[in-house]
């Protein structure tokens, strides 16, 4: 075995002390990205909570708007037909009638239009904000 000289002990004493400097700057360093990376994950999954219970409500509402206007097409529904049942009780010599007689026997929410035309804005063509000018 051989005999270590002072500079040896000098030499592994400094490597020890730089290394045990260099490995507590490495930790000190590394843990404040952890911690933000833990901070980071846990905002996310809060986020992420918020949003789903935020969904949630949103179809909730809509489901219950929905059912409201769906009642609400009835009750004008049932308004229309009186009406139209009490104009004709009331008014029988009227010449022409107020209201339509299909859509009092109708159980549908809205009248149909049964033609085929397309919609007024598209009849005349295109309106030229897509052609290419020449």
């Amino acid at each position: 075995m051989q005999h270590w000289t002072t500079e040896m002990w000098q030499i592994a004493g400094f490597g020890f002390v730089a290394g045990a400097i260099i490995s507590y700057l490495l930790l000190r360093l590394t843990k404040g990205s952890v911690k933000k990376q833990a901070q980071t994950e846990t905002e996310l999954q809060q986020a992420k909570q918020q949003i789903e219970k935020q969904q949630k409500l949103l179809e909730k509402h809509f489901a219950e708007s929905a059912d409201l206007f769906k009642v609400l097409a009835q009750d004008y529904q049932k308004i229309y037909r009186h009406l139209a049942k009490s104009s004709d009780e009331l008014l029988p010599n009227a010449q022409k009638t107020l209201f339509l007689q299909s859509f009092m026997n109708s159980d549908k929410s809205t009248a149909e239009t049964s033609t085929n035309e397309p919609p007024r804005d598209y009849k005349e063509g295109s309106s030229g904000l897509f052609k290419a000018e020449h």
